[in-house]
């Protein structure tokens, strides 16, 4: 086990397995495979490392993280409240670029589940993408999303959901409001006018890019993998088609695409612009990072 968790990275067969258990991931997600091997495995003396969360809420930058993102994109920032908003903050204000708008047109046009789910036809006008089990509590503002249900809203559980969490969502809110977690999401999506989720998931920014109308149904003190980028997009209190678009655009956001043009130059330019903020890697133990948090998406 210590030897899988040292090897957790995008494209590791067996800790992505040990992570998701019965549930396995889109193949579509391989073509991220060389976009992982471009970054560094390590900048200015930090740790860059997948799929996890961690923040010291101070000026100083104590590690990278990255995630793959709807098949397409490889996701970097750094593990900082302020700096990953900031950086978010300034991309989003940019300007839209043709690039920006085709890669906003691809998430809208061909969007893919990240799992391997199964095929549906059923609809649903308005359905809020629930978080994995691991986060869903403490993520989730319960009273808001109860509010919804009463106007109609279903609950699409997460691909990893425990048995014991399924059972309890159907108890509590009935089997007509609860949509399984094997079931496609990307299916439900589709067929959906209104769409809501948490931070931690990449449904709003699919739908955002679909013209859906989009809820966050988040606690606005915890911060998720996409918490810089849904903040970002916020406008008037909406979220924002052309400030995602920006972000899509933008140099500096840490979004590298399967298609991008000048992958690496694109990287290493992410990282430069950080040149002027003091590294320290945190503490570790057993060459782990310290108050680590699994990044469920």
């Amino acid at each position: 086990m210590n030897k899988l968790a040292e090897h957790d990275e995008l494209g590791n067969a067996a800790a992505h397995f040990f992570k998701s258990g019965n549930v396995l991931r889109n193949k579509k997600s391989d073509r991220l495979i060389p976009l992982k091997k471009l970054l560094p495995k390590t900048w200015r003396g930090t740790k860059i490392e997948y799929d996890l969360w961690y923040s010291f809420d101070e000026g100083k930058i104590h590690g990278y993280v990255y995630t793959d993102v709807m098949t397409k994109f490889v996701y970097i920032r750094p593990a900082s409240f302020r700096h990953a908003l900031d950086t978010m903050r300034l991309a989003a204000s940019g300007e839209i670029t043709e690039a920006g708008e085709k890669k906003f047109k691809d998430i809208a046009d061909n969007n893919e589940d990240k799992y391997r789910l199964r095929p549906t036809s059923d609809q649903h006008d308005f359905v809020i993408f629930l978080a994995g089990t691991n986060i869903l509590d403490k993520v989730t503002d319960w009273p808001k999303v109860e509010r919804a249900i009463k106007q109609g809203a279903k609950l699409k559980c997460h691909p990893l959901t425990s048995p014991t969490v399924y059972q309890h969502l159907l108890h509590k809110y009935g089997a007509e409001n609860v949509i399984g977690k094997k079931i496609s999401g990307k299916d439900i999506l589709d067929r959906a006018a209104i769409v809501g989720c948490c931070e931690n998931s990449e449904m709003g920014i699919a739908a955002l890019a679909k013209g859906k109308t989009v809820y966050l149904f988040g606690k606005n003190d915890q911060w998720c993998t996409y918490t810089a980028i849904y903040r970002a997009i916020e406008k008037n209190g909406r979220l924002s088609a052309d400030r995602l678009k920006a972000v899509l655009s933008s140099n500096i956001s840490g979004l590298i695409a399967v298609g991008d043009r000048n992958q690496q130059d694109k990287i290493h330019g992410f990282f430069e612009q950080y040149t002027g903020v003091e590294h320290v890697p945190p503490r570790s133990f057993s060459d782990r990072v310290q108050q680590s948090v699994v990044a469920n998406s």
